[in-house]
Formats: C-alpha cells, structure tokens, sequence
C-alpha cells in the first residue's frame, strides 16, 4: 500500500506540476538525461501502481494521495516519489487517473453558491450555434443560473451564468456576456439579456411592456432585431425574427 500510495503521487504530481501535461514535454530522468515524453507514457514507464483488482483500493490510495499533496511541500513529495518510482514490479496506471486527481482539486464554481430553486423544463433553443428541443434542469443559485439539457442520456447543453460576474460558460468554455451574445446570438443584445429570460424578467430595460393578467409581453422592433417576448405561469417565451433566435421554457411538474 505504502509504494502504490508512493507512486500515485508522482502520477499526481506529473499532472499537477505544469512540467508535464497531456501532449510533448520535456523532463529529466533519475540518470540525468532529457528525454521528450507524454504524460501517459511517463506514467507507464515510471509510475507503476500494484494490481489490486479492487476499485476501493485505488480509490483510498487516491484519497490519501490528495490528502498529502495538500499538506506537504511539491518538492518534498516529487523527490520521495521519483526515488520510489520503480518499487512495484507491474504497471497499470492511466493518464485518466491524474486527469480526475486533479480535477477534484480544482475549485468547484458552485462551492460557495446557495441553492434557491431546481426545477425540471422543456427547454427549446434555436441560436447561430445550435437547435435542440429537449428536457432538462434549471437550478437557480443567489449568484448564478445553471440550465442543463439533456438528450438521450447525453448532455447537449450546459450553460452556466453568473449573476454578479460578467461571465457565461458553455460547458469548460467561459465568456464574457457579451461575447456569449456575439457568439451564439447576436452582439447587439444588451449583456444581460440571457439571465434576465432564465428569471422571467423584463428585458431591454421594460422596453414596450405591457401587464396581462398573469406576466407580460415585450415587441421590440429595431434595425438589428424583431423581438416577441412573452411570459405566464410556467413559461418563457423569446423570438427574434430577423436574427432566426428562439428560446423557449416550459416547466414541467416535478
């Protein structure tokens, strides 16, 4: 258990240090000599982990692994693992391996958000970029708005937008709002456009509204866009004629 726990932190340090990341890299080896190696092959060359067979042995040694990094100085931890690299005699660590190491050291965006309503929406989208009409989640936290859709088991959106930052991100892609608008929509739509539909909210400033009986409606007309703007009970509606946008949300009962 020591060696496996001894290796994995050299694995978690080659992924960790910036020295080596997925792709070509330059490193030297215990005799001295640079040589140009991946991540992946480095591993399989000098990070051997035994063969336990068992997933929650991996997992405990990943764990401890994580702990150690957290506690001790990078030095200290490279220099014990590389004089330690080749003390189990069969190889079977995984570039992945290092990939979600570090990943779960990464700060989570959703860390220090609070949670204020999840609710399930069939969710329809038409924009420069992409078309889908499909379920999925809304969660609203007091800092940002996070819509998840999915299709068949499988993510086709995941967009997240912040209510206090000047950011939205599709996915691990991040942008500035207006950025996101020149992208996907277009550049003549006001910054807050996206998180003022996902709230229901008025748009361009409560431009030609008008109250109905439950929510309200917005025509706007101008040389960049023909907006129709709709909202009621459970749902959103958005159009834009001239640009070929839609955005459409129907909350579905939980």
């Amino acid at each position: 258990m020591r060696s496996v726990l001894t290796v994995f932190i050299a694995l978690l340090m080659v992924g960790c240090s910036g020295k080596i990341v997925p792709g070509k890299s330059s490193r030297k080896t215990t005799t001295g000599v640079s040589e140009k190696v991946t991540a992946k092959e480095y591993a399989k060359q000098n990070l051997p982990a035994a063969k336990t067979g068992k997933k929650e042995s991996l997992e405990s040694v990943k764990k401890e692994a994580l702990a150690i990094v957290k506690q001790k100085p990078r030095k200290e931890i490279q220099k014990v693992a590389e004089s330690n690299a080749t003390a189990a005699p069969e190889i079977v660590a995984e570039e992945e391996i290092v990939e979600e190491a570090v990943e779960e050291k990464k700060p989570s965006r959703f860390a220090h958000s609070e949670l204020i309503t999840s609710n399930p929406y069939k969710v329809t989208m038409k924009t420069k970029k992409f078309a889908f009409s499909d379920t999925g989640f809304m969660n609203i936290y007091d800092n940002l708005i996070n819509l998840q859709v999915f299709s068949m088991g499988k993510v086709v959106l995941d967009m997240t937008v912040s209510l206090k930052e000047d950011d939205i991100c599709v996915g691990k892609l991040c942008n500035t709002k207006h950025g996101f608008n020149q992208t996907f929509l277009t550049g003549a739509y006001p910054d807050t456009l996206v998180e003022n539909i996902l709230q229901s909210k008025p748009i361009l400033g409560g431009k030609n509204l008008k109250k109905m009986s439950k929510g309200f409606i917005q025509k706007i007309i101008t040389p960049q866009y023909a907006i129709k703007y709709k909202i009621w009970p459970g749902n959103v509606y958005f159009k834009d004629a001239k640009n070929n946008i839609i955005i459409k949300l129907r909350k579905l009962p939980k």
